[in-house]
């Protein structure tokens, strides 16, 4: 992995026209200062000046951020409310549709909808005494994700695949969650006990008018589109069920992994909580791959949280992903050197991964197009394998 340069330029047009508005106006105040101003041209050259500065700190960004906009920017996560995370986490409500076999929960806020589909791969025996240390049993082909942002008349907002995996037991002498200078990791890291992986599927009704006119309601319209995604994952070898709405409740506290809203504190590069720190990177989009998005869960930390976001543009799919990493300890250097930080924006990152909709705008993340046949895939574990049962009179025959 590499991480993006920390300084970059904001060239949206927007942003370019008012720059060279407000410089035009600079200059044709300089140019009408009063005489005695204008020897040696002294006033045009502080109008040039002045214009070259407000070009530079709108137009050029650190770690994603306009310099303009740092102080502000600063002041707002410093007084950030961190229980407005969860203000989006409405109770939902279970919905069949007319001809569905299945009960899809369904959650809505600010007029935007959000369901839920669970994602294991294949169940198997295990063929040994112990899982794979990081390894994954299964993957799931995001190129069939995609491809469900579109469905007839239906238009998604997006599709994120977030994945949770937990670590317990000492971290050791050598932990990989030290401070940014800490000691050498000696490799020896603990195992995942659990990984889990959903897909929350995001829908506008005002996108979709004709959509729902056509059908039953608008939570119909949502849980057809929800039901036909998981039936595609049923036959690429992936073990998918849709979710209701007590279990969506449920992902809530399991994306959060133990993170207590009202017991943050937002930090400019990290948020601080009574069991330590949580820190969010995003992934640059060349390294965007299944190669990377292995090595996310190699680092020792308590839990990791995964999230691969899907979005429709006008000719194709973008994709970007991003990390999050709870700890102890202040995380070392050396584990996110290749990662991006998210500065100012780690609250916005962690409720981008939560099964909720946005109140706001999306979390803004550099992201790439999606190839149509780009083999991406995302990591999951296998479902639990239901051992067969043995009759107590018939030896060695399955019940």
């Amino acid at each position: 992995m590499k991480a993006q340069r920390k300084f970059g330029l904001a060239l949206s047009w927007p942003r370019i026209t008012t720059v060279f508005l407000i410089d035009v106006a600079v200059l044709a105040i300089a140019s009408h200062c009063p005489d005695a101003w204008q020897a040696n041209h002294i006033a045009w050259w502080s109008g040039v000046g002045v214009a070259a500065v407000v070009a530079i700190v709108a137009l050029v960004t650190f770690r994603g951020i306009p310099l303009a906009s740092a102080p502000v920017a600063r002041v707002r996560n410093w007084y950030a409310d961190p229980e407005a995370l969860v203000a989006g986490c409405t109770p939902a409500t279970d919905h069949q549709r007319r001809f569905g076999r299945e009960v899809v929960g369904i959650r809505e806020y600010g007029g935007r909808l959000v369901t839920v589909i669970s994602v294991e791969g294949p169940a198997e025996l295990p063929s040994g005494r112990h899982r794979q240390q990081n390894g994954s049993s299964g993957v799931l082909p995001v190129e069939a994700v995609a491809t469900a942002l579109r469905q007839f008349d239906v238009r998604l907002d997006g599709v994120d695949i977030v994945s949770v995996g937990t670590r317990s037991g000492p971290t050791g002498v050598e932990s990989a969650v030290q401070d940014d200078f800490g000691a050498a990791d000696d490799g020896r890291g603990r195992p995942l006990d659990e990984r889990r992986t959903w897909l929350v599927v995001r829908m506008d009704p005002q996108h979709n008018v004709a959509a729902v006119a056509a059908r039953d309601s608008v939570a119909s319209t949502l849980a057809a589109a929800t039901e036909r995604l998981a039936q595609e994952l049923n036959g690429r070898r992936c073990v998918a069920r849709t979710l209701s709405a007590a279990e969506i409740a449920d992902v809530d506290d399991a994306v959060l992994a133990g993170l207590d809203p009202s017991q943050i504190r937002p930090y400019w590069r990290y948020l601080k909580h009574l069991d330590g720190y949580v820190t969010s990177f995003w992934v640059s989009p060349s390294d965007i791959n299944g190669e990377t998005l292995e090595e996310l869960w190699l680092a020792d930390t308590d839990a990791t949280v995964v999230t691969v976001r899907l979005l429709p543009r006008r000719h194709g799919i973008d994709v970007s992903a991003v990390v999050r990493y709870h700890s102890d300890k202040r995380l070392r250097k050396r584990l996110w050197g290749g990662l991006n930080r998210l500065t100012g924006r780690q609250l916005a990152a962690v409720r981008a991964s939560l099964p909720a909709p946005l109140p706001g705008p999306a979390l803004a993340l550099p992201s790439r197009a999606l190839a149509d046949d780009e083999a991406l895939a995302v990591p999951i574990d296998a479902a639990a394998a239901v051992p067969p049962e043995y009759s107590a009179n018939a030896v060695g025959a399955p019940r």
